[in-house]
């Protein structure tokens, strides 16, 4: 079977499309992951300057910070870090499943093609005999 030259510039288009995208996601990568961190920092810095002002209002006004609020603000961190633990894991394990799909996508990819091959070719013996 000869093949068509017609389709040459599809393979041109695909090298090129994927090839963009092999140097452009590790950038994206990046960016997203610098991103993370700033808000990391923000965050931080935004509980980390509200203590501060906290601690410093109530030494200069002379109260207390409660024990029951001590206690109550102390089991809401702990719930807190638990369910961000939960949630991690079952975020890693989400990716991790979507990740072995793709895996076994790519691994079996051979395989569908000859299937549709195989399927295109029968299709193909049915109408080419009704034509000729």
């Amino acid at each position: 079977m000869s093949e068509n030259k017609d389709f040459e510039i599809l393979d041109k288009l695909n090298n090129k499309y994927f090839t963009e995208l092999e140097t452009s996601v590790p950038h994206i990568q990046q960016t997203l992951f610098d991103l993370q961190n700033e808000f990391y920092k923000t965050w931080r810095n935004a509980i980390t300057a509200n203590t501060i002002l906290y601690k410093e209002f109530l030494n200069n006004s002379g109260s207390a910070f409660p024990k029951s609020a001590q206690d109550l603000v102390e089991n809401v961190s702990e719930e807190a870090l638990k369910f961000r633990s939960i949630y991690n894991k079952l975020t890693i394990s989400n990716i991790e499943s979507i990740k072995n799909t793709s895996k076994t996508w790519n691994d079996n990819a051979e395989t569908f093609v000859d299937l549709n091959r195989k399927i295109m070719h029968y299709w193909l013996s049915v109408f080419s005999s009704k034509r000729n």
